[in-house]
């Protein structure tokens, strides 16, 4: 398993530099957000899925988080990870160039013009701030209120009360979440919420056990706030 202490991070300039290499000169702005939007907009990538994890991450096998982030890419949804999830994605190579071969035909090519992997690491828990500024310049860049964009969060084992903070402030900035819940009886939906979940004015909480069915949600709710935008 990869050190959780030491954990590559890109910095949001880092992630919009790179993003550089995507932009036709002719009428993208380079430098800002844009040619992620441009992506987006023309239905290059689906959209944009920020994976995080806290203390209690450890007890859902790395095969079924590997196996939910390589259901996101091969559909085409760049994945963004913090904490836990980041050292399973190493492991699995996916923060890796190559890691492109396993992505959607979209996804795939924004990885070779940008020359970035299909899942980009943002570090430890630490960096959850860098989320909020590129949600919001996504959103200043693109005039649509965050609520709009199709951009989710996750927690794939959402098993302590950080993780339900994170969710919660999530939510409060009118971004989805989608929790992944470890097995058990019973409502997973009735569970989360009773761990301390609540929807906000703008957004809400989806949750499963099931991670294979838990990126199914992910692909169906950004599809569902892309034909709200008519892209």
């Amino acid at each position: 398993m990869a050190d959780m202490n030491n954990l590559p991070a890109l910095e949001v300039a880092d992630i919009i530099k790179a993003l550089d290499g995507v932009t036709n000169g002719q009428v993208d702005q380079a430098g800002s957000t844009m040619p992620l939007i441009q992506c987006i907009t023309s239905g290059v990538l689906r959209g944009v899925a920020v994976l995080l994890g806290t203390e209690g991450s450890e007890g859902r096998p790395a095969a079924e988080y590997e196996g939910f982030m390589k259901k996101l890419i091969a559909n085409d949804i760049l994945v963004l990870t913090i904490g836990y999830p980041e050292g399973i994605a190493l492991d699995a190579h996916l923060v890796e160039k190559d890691g492109k071969a396993l992505a959607g035909a979209g996804l795939k090519r924004v990885c070779e013009l940008a020359d970035i992997p299909p899942v980009l690491p943002l570090g430890g828990l630490e960096k959850i701030q860098n989320v909020v500024t590129i949600a919001g310049a996504v959103s200043a860049d693109s005039g649509l209120a965050v609520p709009a964009l199709p951009i989710v969060g996750c927690d794939a084992a959402a098993a302590s009360a950080k993780a339900v903070e994170l969710g919660n402030t999530f939510m409060g900035l009118g971004v989805d979440v989608y929790v992944g819940l470890l097995p058990f009886e019973g409502d997973a939906q009735a569970k989360a919420a009773g761990l301390g979940l609540k929807n906000s004015e703008t957004a809400s909480f989806k949750a499963e056990t099931d991670l294979q069915k838990l990126a199914e949600d992910i692909i169906a709710g950004l599809e569902e706030k892309r034909a709200a935008l008519s892209i």
